[in-house]
């Protein structure tokens, strides 16, 4: 397992853990999931640092980065947040990848600023149809939200166990590290209120569905859509309204994986990566 240092740098007001790998090349950056953090990405950060500048950061509520009460945690301010961080980092255009609600924000990023977005590689975005898995639908209740997100050891395991194919790969180690992460002070309210700000009991809300799947139409911007054929958190299925409504995309289906390809398959998301990125930095301005 390949260890990166952590590095912080002030968006706005937000201290903001970050990786970085690679001297050369076109920008990318890396977007992780909701209540996750940069470990999502650390069997690919220096893969892809081989032809690329890569950043990963946490996002704002996540992680190790800043967990402002009065923050709103919607995909838009998110998406904002990530802006910021390019602006920060004197990123001017480069090309966005993430998986889960990192993808989500990936297509907002795209919507908001699309000159500065290179390309997207979505990997099980969310919020593409309605439906995903019970525990987050019930996680949007009041009072029982709150119960079943508490920081415990179980509960993360039992979670990154559904997300998984291979279920060797929650070691405990792994569990030991989310549990970290998930008791910081701040972290389960940024979760709970990025989590219901677009997540209902009956799945994700129709209004923001609907709305999303007719801007989806307007971006141009190239896409390369991964999914995990046996994902348990969002159903793979959602792929075809991706391949339905972006003028410019390409779907790969892995079999015998769940909703972290980068984490099941790094080697071959890895080179699927590089390749579709060679192709687009080869092409004319």
């Amino acid at each position: 397992m390949t260890t990166f240092t952590d590095q912080f740098v002030r968006v706005g007001n937000i201290n903001t853990r970050y990786w970085q790998a690679g001297e050369s090349g076109t920008p990318v950056i890396l977007l992780h999931g909701i209540g996750c953090s940069v470990l999502e990405w650390q069997h690919n950060v220096q893969a892809l640092g081989v032809k690329h500048r890569v950043f990963a950061l946490d996002l704002v509520g996540m992680g190790l980065t800043d967990k402002p009460r009065d923050e709103s945690y919607s995909v838009r301010r998110i998406a904002q947040f990530v802006l910021e961080f390019m602006i920060t980092l004197k990123i001017e255009r480069a090309h966005l990848a993430g998986n889960s609600l990192g993808g989500r924000v990936a297509i907002e990023c795209a919507l908001i600023a699309p000159e500065r977005v290179l390309s997207m590689v979505l990997i099980a975005p969310a919020g593409i149809g309605l439906k995903t898995l019970i525990n987050f639908r019930l996680a949007s209740l009041p009072v029982l939200g709150e119960l079943l997100t508490s920081a415990n050891r179980a509960g993360l395991r039992m979670l990154w166990r559904l997300a998984v194919f291979d279920k060797s790969l929650i070691t405990d180690e792994i569990v030991e590290t989310k549990y970290q992460l998930a008791k910081q002070p701040g972290a389960q309210a940024a979760f709970l209120k990025t989590l219901r700000g677009f997540v209902g009991f009956s799945g994700f809300k129709k209004p923001q569905v609907d709305a999303l799947q007719t801007a989806l139409t307007t971006i141009q911007t190239r896409a390369l859509v991964l999914w995990g054929r046996q994902d348990k958190l969002l159903p793979f299925e959602q792929a075809s309204i991706l391949n339905r409504t972006l003028p410019n995309v390409k779907v790969q289906v892995f079999n015998n994986c769940g909703h972290v390809p980068q984490i099941e398959m790094p080697e071959r998301v890895n080179n699927l990566l590089l390749e579709f990125w060679a192709e687009l930095d080869a092409m004319p301005a």
